[in-house]
């Protein structure tokens, strides 16, 4: 690629940035611009998101990974809804399976504006479906952050980028360790299903004093919406619900979810606000906070005013989803870089020996445009940024100190040409700036090797630390393509 090609414009350093520090580096690097109110790659900076994208898919297609892509689909429960049923649609024996999709998509995350690049309203990723097997998306998405450089934090199937400035929390503990859902020995319920009468008794503190219980031994009912579809939240009286964590789950937009108003309580409950429970509640989908122990008995609301429920038991009374969904003590601050997600609802597959059997659809996704801006972030030191020849959006700069030189002009356009021809990714800069700046900008934009051609035609090879070698034209491709120079 020519330099006038790249379209680049790089800015001097401002000790004092309005934006985050990454934020502010990519636009003065020229990765990025902001352009009312919205982020705009340039032409390096989609240069620099292909190549991230290009590591993503080779090792998805490795894995016999089929890329298909989607119309019209604007959030995450949209896109699972519309991998699910293609899925669905496609699958009509075990020959088809496993079945093992990719796609790039456009996903909105949210509607209100927000000046960081890395809570972009709509955002680039890259999502991946696997039919038919069991285990291999957490091992994947572990594999893909890796080969990227980055050690991410792994929080209930959600990978998470360290950043004192995220605001996406995780508690990086391992999710099997929970003590939810089981019964310690020796626990097991025994008591029946009883309606006690709770007269005005409406909140967790009145109902605990009414029947002098804790707060641990009642099921609190959270009613939300998000305009389309109605959604109950079941967590132990003491807990708060985690609505970020609870819209992410459901793959909403992030300002999308809101508690449902009192108007409707009565139409989803049959009930006054205050006594909502989840045994024959009419939502479209229930979450139950995986603290909640299956056979335990707890108190909850009777969907029915001034009464409570004694005895209610997971399972017998009520069913759900399992997730982490309430407000942990000590969690760490982060931005989410991807997740794997299990479709509640199964695939229908004709066995082998007749019949049918129903294998879970696991959806995962990677956000690319957060990944892009991670990586950045970890790659950079006091000159600029130090890629890996991966990512790096060019192998290496061939750059005349004096353009005016014909020979210089010759020269440099023959080792252009013969560099290309070999396969590597070459920016060809012939501009009649100072060589001191164009190395600033090759440190800014994280290339590592430079071609230097003198005024007479002779050319050495340089990297960002400054270390010098002698070349001839018939070692350049080796000593391009090798890591270090030496």
């Amino acid at each position: 690629m020519r330099i006038e090609e790249l379209l680049l414009r790089t800015m001097k350093s401002d000790q004092n940035p309005n934006e985050g520090r990454i934020d502010y580096y990519m636009q003065r690097a020229g990765f990025m611009k902001k352009i009312n109110g919205r982020t705009v790659y340039t032409t390096v900076g989609l240069l620099l998101k292909n190549r991230i994208e290009k590591v993503i898919m080779e090792l998805l297609e490795k894995r016999s990974f089929s890329q298909i892509g989607f119309t019209g689909v604007d959030s995450l429960q949209e896109l699972e809804e519309a991998v699910h049923s293609f899925n669905d649609s496609y699958v009509g024996s075990y020959k088809d399976i496993p079945l093992k999709l990719y796609m790039k998509e456009q996903i909105t995350f949210r509607n209100e504006y927000y000046e960081s690049s890395w809570r972009g309203n709509t955002q680039n990723i890259m999502a991946f479906s696997v039919l038919g097997e069991e285990d291999g998306v957490n091992e994947l998405m572990v594999l893909i952050l890796h080969k990227l450089g980055i050690e991410a934090v792994e929080d209930h199937m959600g990978y998470y980028y360290p950043s004192a400035t995220g605001q996406d929390e995780y508690s990086g503990a391992d999710p099997s360790d929970n003590k939810g859902r089981t019964e310690a020995k020796g626990e097991r319920a025994t008591e029946e299903l009883s309606m006690v009468e709770t007269p005005g008794v409406r909140t967790i503190h009145d109902l605990c004093a009414f029947l002098e219980v804790n707060p641990s031994d009642i099921l609190k009912t959270m009613l939300l919406t998000d305009g389309r579809k109605n959604y109950a939240v079941i967590l132990e009286g003491h807990k708060e619900i985690d609505m970020a964590r609870v819209t992410r789950i459901l793959g909403l937009k992030e300002d999308a979810l809101k508690v449902l108003p009192s108007s409707q309580v009565v139409e989803v409950t049959g009930a006054e606000v205050g006594f909502a429970g989840p045994k024959n509640l009419k939502v479209d989908q229930i979450l139950v906070d995986e603290e909640i122990r299956k056979e335990k008995a707890y108190i909850a609301g009777a969907n029915k005013t001034d009464y409570h429920l004694k005895g209610v038991r997971y399972g017998r009374d009520f069913s759900g989803d399992f997730h982490s969904v309430s407000r942990r003590l000590n969690s760490s601050k982060g931005w989410l870089l991807g997740e794997m997600r299990r479709q509640p609802e199964k695939i229908r597959v004709q066995a082998r020996e007749g019949g049918f059997f129903y294998h879970p659809l696991n959806i995962g996704y990677l956000n690319v445009d957060r990944i892009l801006l991670a990586v950045a972030e970890m790659s950079m030191d006091e000159i600029g940024l130090d890629l890996s020849d991966e990512i790096s959006c060019f192998d290496a700069v061939v750059a005349l100190v004096d353009p005016r030189k014909e020979d210089a002009i010759r020269i440099g356009e023959a080792l252009y040409k013969m560099l290309l021809s070999a396969g590597l990714r070459i920016l060809f800069d012939d501009r009649k700036d100072r060589m001191g700046s164009k190395f600033s900008e090759y440190d800014l934009l994280g290339i590592g090797k430079r071609v230097i051609i003198g005024k007479d035609g002779a050319f050495d090879v340089k990297d960002r630390y400054g270390k010098v070698i002698k070349a001839d034209q018939n070692k350049l491709v080796e000593i391009i393509m090798s890591k270090v120079i030496e």
